[in-house]
């Protein structure tokens, strides 16, 4: 695997992040102290995501998670997917209860091919029982990385 100056960084400063992260400050005890979990949450839009978040053969932009929501088309169902990386991405970002997931859905945005995400076990149960492809829906999902293919993003709730 190929690991650029920008991968090294990213994962310099992801160390430093977990460090500060796990030490509590003097005014908050261990129990206290929050989960590494989502905080930020934002509205995108695929269409213009996606291209920029694109990255070359072998590499891969790590970042601190957040939940996005966008709108798009179904246009696969849930299907079974590898999850190796995204286990290992969500073990070196802290979280304490990561999301069951190993499978993924197809999401039309108007792109040039349609988006694979990952989709947490619940979600992927409530979209083979509700959900229609070629239905629009409004997605949650959380956004992890960015790898050639675009974001990393783990659908875990939708609506229409």
């Amino acid at each position: 695997m190929k690991y650029s100056l920008f991968h090294s960084i990213a994962l310099a400063a992801l160390a430093l992040t977990l460090a500060l992260l796990a030490a509590p400050s003097s005014a908050q005890t261990a129990a206290e102290t929050p989960a590494a979990a989502p905080v930020r949450e934002e509205n995108i839009d695929l269409l213009k995501l996606v291209p920029g978040a694109r990255m070359p053969e072998g590499q891969r932009a790590i970042f601190e998670p957040r939940v996005v929501r966008f709108t798009a088309k179904l246009a696969r169902m849930p299907a079974p997917q590898k999850t190796d990386y995204l286990k290992k991405v969500m073990s070196m970002m802290g979280f304490n209860n990561p999301p069951a997931v190993s499978q993924s859905v197809a999401l039309e945005y108007g792109g040039d091919r349609p988006l694979a995400a990952y989709v947490e076990e619940q979600a992927a149960a409530r979209i083979a029982r509700e959900a229609k492809t070629g239905e629009r829906y409004n997605f949650s999902a959380l956004y992890v990385y960015n790898n050639r293919f675009g974001p990393a993003l783990i659908v875990t709730s939708f609506s229409q």
